[in-house]
């Protein structure tokens, strides 16, 4: 079976073949084009190991599901979501410069670390580190998302820990971790709760995360006070998180 279904990303209408036949889908991939894996009982995953991205049925393959698959194969940054003011979307390579310059952590020493995140990070867990841009002007005005839990990060040692979850999921292991950095000339503008109640929600909604946990160094008072209007609450301990 193969169906091909055309999509408008840009302004460019770029074709996506659907399809369960191993030899369409390697032919159509060794060529450039995005294709997605058509499973179905009786199919061998094997057989569509050409495909990156994998549906059971047509009815999976939306607009906005292809959409995604196409600027995966263009190296186009997702929208993950919007506010009143913000444009929520995965950073790409031209951002670099205003990152670094900015001084986001994360470990963005190069270029080439920026653009290996960009390309691994999203593709693997299609969540992390995301462009903050303003509806209004198209500006990069910070940088917010979610990651995984990492104890060994050495610049977060000392840090405090806060967490928010609601009563019924304290117990379970699955958490994420809260990151947000406002770039200094669009501080105490509210930009910092919009961006971040949107993305605990896209959390919630996408992952069904129920747990999340943001770690503040000591001294750092208005990132305690953003967390607290969050609903953040300080632990005395680290969370108990998945090992």
């Amino acid at each position: 079976m193969q169906e091909t279904k055309i999509v408008k990303v840009n302004n460019r209408e770029i074709p996506v073949l659907i399809s369960n036949e191993k030899e369409a889908l390697l032919a159509a991939k060794t060529a450039g084009r995005a294709v997605v894996g058509l499973w179905s009982p009786g199919t061998a995953l094997e057989d569509l190991s050409a495909a990156d991205y994998v549906v059971e049925s047509l009815s999976d393959a939306t607009d906005e599901y292809l959409e995604r698959v196409v600027r995966r194969v263009l190296g186009l940054p997702w929208k993950i979501c919007e506010t009143e003011r913000l444009v929520i979307r995965e950073l790409f390579g031209d951002d670099f410069d205003e990152v670094y310059s900015e001084n986001v952590g994360r470990g963005f020493g190069s270029v080439e670390e920026f653009l290996a995140y960009v390309k691994n990070q999203y593709a693997f867990f299609e969540f992390g580190l995301w462009a903050l841009v303003s509806k209004e002007t198209g500006e990069l005005i910070g940088v917010a998302g979610l990651s995984m839990p990492d104890d060994d990060r050495k610049e977060n040692r000392n840090a405090e820990f806060y967490e928010l979850a609601d009563p019924l999921y304290q117990n379970r292991k699955e958490v994420l971790e809260l990151g947000y950095h406002i770039f200094a000339r669009f501080r105490c503008q509210g930009y910092g709760i919009e961006s971040c109640r949107a993305i605990l929600q896209y959390g919630r909604e996408t992952f069904g995360v129920n747990r999340f946990l943001v770690r503040i160094a000591p001294d750092n008072e208005a990132s305690k006070c953003l967390a607290g209007k969050l609903g953040f609450v300080r632990r005395k301990e680290k969370p108990v998180g998945p090992k």
